[in-house]
């Protein structure tokens, strides 16, 4: 059964791949999901031409060939004991690890009858880093590639990144919006929040990229714990972040019967844009109270 595997960007600039063949290269692409949990498979053209090149018009021989051609740039090692042929692709173990590997039911090339030649290649740090870290188990990924989501390893993958707590801030400002607004939450009757990469990565980019500041923040997570918002919402910063400006203008509206707008402390520290629509409304509440009394 093909096998999930990866690659690494500088397999396509290696000068080692780039004297192959477009055939020679995917065959060898091919073969990393052919081969076993530690590289190795039987050396027979006909069952890598069927595993690899299933539906097109390629016979053995042009599979054979591709594979003399990997050999020959010491990609993959071909080698025999008792009389019978194998395969290994060179610097599996380094590049293509696997946690806990099914064993190879075939032997190293160690054990050949004849020791495999040195690799012609072993200087070229572009073939040495074709292959690259495949961090999860052998088993549980076969049930992904299925699409049944059911894989039983490697437990501790299988909470979403977001979701995942943060183990260090990032910096002090993002550090002081995510535990004021924990703090929040826990103020208003629920469980202190844990503290996730996602909610430091939505302050980070509500500071730099929003171009708002910690005070406004601030604000707008207290404005919040006061609202009518925070009771029908469950809050979170990339939550408070998606609904920013929404918040913001609830925030600013003037209160019924009142053309006074709250601008500061009161509003939730509005930015200079906040402060020119909170002024612009007041504009119109007072013209529209004067109008009304003439």
């Amino acid at each position: 059964m093909a096998r999930i595997r990866t690659i690494k960007p500088t397999y396509f600039t290696s000068l080692t791949i780039a004297d192959l063949s477009y055939e020679q290269r995917l065959t060898f692409i091919g073969l990393w999901t052919h081969v076993d949990d530690e590289g190795r498979c039987i050396d027979d053209a006909r069952l890598i031409k069927a595993a690899v090149w299933p539906l097109d018009d390629r016979t053995a021989a042009d599979v054979e060939d591709d594979l003399k051609a990997l050999t020959e740039s010491s990609l993959i090692t071909r080698y025999t004991l008792t009389r019978r042929s194998y395969i290994a692709v060179t610097g599996w173990a380094e590049h293509q690890r696997i946690n806990r590997p099914t064993p190879s039911k075939y032997p190293a090339p160690e054990q050949a009858e004849s020791s495999p030649e040195t690799p012609l290649t072993s200087g070229d740090e572009d073939s040495s880093n074709t292959h690259t870290q495949l961090s999860e188990d052998s088993r549980p990924e076969r049930n992904r590639e299925q699409g049944t989501g059911k894989g039983t390893g490697n437990r501790e993958s299988s909470v979403p990144a977001s979701q995942a707590p943060d183990p260090a801030p990032l910096r002090e400002d993002v550090e002081r919006i995510c535990q004021h607004l924990a703090q929040r939450v826990e103020d208003n009757g629920s469980k202190r929040p844990t503290i996730t990469k996602a909610w430091r990565t939505a302050a980070r980019l509500m500071l730099d990229k929003d171009g708002r500041t910690e005070d406004q923040v601030h604000g707008c997570i207290d404005w919040c714990q006061d609202s009518d918002f925070w009771r029908s919402n469950v809050m979170s910063l990339p939550k408070l972040r998606e609904k920013y400006d929404t918040l913001r203008l609830q925030a600013t509206r003037p209160t019924p019967g009142s053309n006074v707008v709250p601008i500061g402390a009161a509003a939730g520290r509005p930015s200079t844009t906040d402060q020119r629509v909170a002024e612009g409304m007041s504009v119109a509440a007072r013209l529209r109270a004067q109008e009304a009394a003439q």
